[in-house]
C-alpha cells in the first residue's frame, strides 16, 4: 500500500515532488526517471499485493521476499549516501531509517522458517 502510493504520487507529480526533495526551484533528477522510479514502486507494490496471502519465509514467496529486500536495502544505501551528503537534513536521514527497518524486516523474513499454519481452519 506505501510502495503503491508513493508510486502514484511520483508518476502523476514527479516536478513538485523532485522540487521537495531537492530542495531547490529545479529538480535534481528528471520528470522522466522520476516517473521510472514511480513505475518501480507501483510494480513492486503491485507484486506484494498479490502475494500479501502467501506463505512467506524460508523458500516459500522468496523471489517476493527477495525482490523487497533488495528494494530496501538499496534504497537504504541511497538514503544513507544522500543524508551524509547533507547532514543537516533530518528528512533524509528518517527516510535512511525507515528504509532501513524494512530491509531488515524482509531480511528477517528471508531467513526464518515460516510460521505454521494455524490449526483452527475447517
Amino acid at each position: 500500500m506505501v510502495l503503491g502510493t508513493a508510486g502514484l504520487a511520483l508518476l502523476f507529480a514527479p516536478s513538485e515532488l523532485g522540487r521537495i526533495a531537492a530542495h531547490t526551484d529545479s529538480a535534481a533528477a528528471s520528470t522522466a526517471s522520476l516517473q521510472l522510479w514511480a513505475a518501480a514502486l507501483l510494480g513492486l507494490g503491485a507484486t506484494n499485493w498479490i502475494g500479501r496471502g502467501l506463505t512467506l519465509g524460508g523458500i516459500y514467496g522468496r523471489a517476493l521476499v527477495t525482490g523487497n529486500v533488495v528494494h530496501w536495502t538499496v534504497g537504504t544505501l541511497i538514503g544513507v549516501r544522500a543524508a551524509l551528503d547533507r547532514p543537516s537534513s533530518a528528512l533524509l536521514w528518517v527516510g535512511a531509517a525507515l528504509y532501513g527497518v524494512f530491509a531488515l524486516s524482509f531480511y528477517w523474513l528471508l531467513r526464518r522458517h515460516p510460521l505454521p499454519a494455524s490449526s483452527g481452519a475447517p
